[in-house]
């Protein structure tokens, strides 16, 4: 507990939202190809490891530069590629209402890398970083001063192998949920107590009644 405490009135910055929609993006993010003479891994037919061995099964995971697995919210980085003066106004019908909101382009960049994994075997084969670059356009109202805030709270990939007459290609989808709001940093005024701490009893003894009584550290206090 505190020594004492004092009322204060203080100001702090919170963000005020103006809109917030729950969005999921679900789309392609790479196509590779071989033209039938070269693999697409140097030395190793995919097709017939992938078709002779049933355990074996590619993935895909968000990565640093460096490789290293990362969370989304650290290793995808989002960028409003409209700003506050360029945003295109649109009506359209929201609650059977007609509003005016706003067009906001987002550009989302990261780092994903396949992954081969044996489950028979546990072993693993990881390819290098391979950037990624997603662009699109969704509708808030996000009227002038306000910023663009893009929370990911989950990420998905699908890579789907597949040979044809000895081309072997793989497709690499990505589902991404996310929260993304629109609002500006706002003054707001919070009334409270400011508290100092107390200091360390140093004389401390045995209380001889009930250990629940704080009567024992603090004499004023009284039970009832």
């Amino acid at each position: 507990m505190s020594s004492f405490f004092s009322h204060q009135v203080n100001c702090v910055n919170a963000f005020k939202i103006y809109d917030w929609v729950q969005k999921r993006f679900e789309g392609e993010v790479d196509v590779f190809r071989s033209d039938g003479e070269d693999g697409l891994i140097s030395g190793i037919d995919l097709c017939s490891i992938l078709s002779d061995n049933n355990t074996l099964k590619l993935e895909a995971m968000i990565v640093d530069a460096n490789g290293t697995p990362v969370s989304p919210d650290v290793g995808i980085k989002v960028t409003e590629l409209t700003n506050t003066n360029t945003r295109i106004e649109k009506q359209m019908m929201l609650n059977e209402d007609c509003s005016t909101l706003n067009q906001i382009v987002i550009q989302k960049h990261g780092m994903y890398a396949l992954k081969l994994v044996d489950a028979s075997t546990n072993q693993v084969c990881i390819s290098n970083p391979i950037p990624f670059t997603i662009i699109e356009t969704l509708y808030l109202y996000a009227p002038t001063g306000t910023s663009i805030q893009c929370e990911i709270t989950d990420v998905d990939f699908s890579v789907s192998p597949s040979c044809n007459n000895f081309q072997q290609e793989i497709k690499v989808d990505i589902t991404i949920c996310q929260d993304i709001t629109s609002g500006c940093s706002k003054p707001v005024e919070i009334k409270g107590y400011s508290i100092q701490p107390r200091a360390e009893e140093k004389n401390t003894f045995a209380c001889q009644h009930d250990p629940h009584d704080n009567s024992c550290i603090f004499p004023s206090s009284k039970r009832r």
